[in-house]
C-alpha cells in the first residue's frame, strides 16, 4: 500500500473516530438486542430492553484537550486531514487514561508538532455541542525548534503573529477568543464556512 493511500485511509479513520459520538446506536453493544428510547436520568436515552442486560447509552460528552501553542509573538495553527484547505485550528486530542489534562495537552503538542512545551495556564472549558465534546483549553508555550507534523493526522500548519490571529465561531475558536482577550486583543471573528 502506498504511503499516500495509507495516510488518506488513516485520515478517514481518524475523522470517523472523531465523529463517533454522533453515531446513532441501534443495537446493544453488550447483548446485540435492539435499543429503544427510554427516560433515564431525566433525559431521553437509548437503552436495552432485555431484562438481564440493563445497558444504557448515556452519550456523555467526550473530553478533548486543546493547546493554544505559541512561542515569542507567534501562534502555531494546524490543519487536520480532511478539513477544507482554509481551516486551521489549535492542537487538540482526546484525554487519555492515566494522564492529567495538562500532561495530555503537552503530549498532543509533542505528537502533532514534535515540540516540547510548558503549560502556562488553563484558558477555559468549552462545550462543543456539534461534536458532543467538552474542550479543555490550555495556554502552551513551546520551545524553539523545527516543527515535525504528525502526517497521520495533519496536512499543514501555519504560524501567525498573535496580533493577527482571528477567532472562529465554533469549537476551539471560543478558547482562542478568550486567550486573545487576555492579551488585550479583540480581533474580528472569522466567518465559519466549509468551502
Amino acid at each position: 500500500m502506498s504511503s499516500g493511500y495509507k495516510n488518506l485511509l488513516i485520515g478517514f479513520v481518524s475523522v470517523r473516530v472523531w465523529r463517533m459520538d454522533s453515531f446513532e446506536y441501534k443495537f446493544c453493544p453488550i447483548c446485540s438486542s435492539p435499543l429503544s428510547e427510554t427516560i433515564e436520568g431525566g433525559m431521553k436515552r437509548k437503552s436495552c430492553q432485555k431484562e438481564s442486560c440493563e445497558y444504557v447509552h448515556w452519550n456523555n460528552p467526550t473530553p478533548v484537550l486543546a493547546a493554544i501553542t505559541h512561542r515569542k509573538d507567534e501562534v502555531i495553527l494546524i490543519q487536520a486531514i480532511g478539513w477544507p484547505k482554509h481551516w486551521y485550528s489549535l492542537v487538540t486530542g482526546f484525554h487519555e487514561p492515566g494522564e492529567t489534562a495538562e500532561e495530555g495537552a503537552l503530549r498532543e503538542v509533542k505528537e502533532e508538532l514534535g515540540l516540547n512545551g510548558k503549560v502556562k495556564s488553563l484558558v477555559g472549558v468549552y462545550s462543543f455541542f456539534q461534536m458532543n465534546q467538552v474542550i479543555i483549553a490550555y495556554d502552551v508555550v513551546v520551545e524553539e525548534g523545527d516543527i515535525t507534523l504528525d502526517l497521520t493526522e495533519l496536512v499543514d500548519y501555519k504560524i501567525v503573529k498573535i496580533k493577527d490571529v482571528r477567532p472562529w465561531p465554533s469549537g476551539t475558536g471560543h478558547a482562542i477568543k478568550d486567550w486573545l482577550y487576555q492579551q488585550g486583543i479583540t480581533n474580528e471573528e472569522l466567518s465559519f464556512r466549509k468551502k
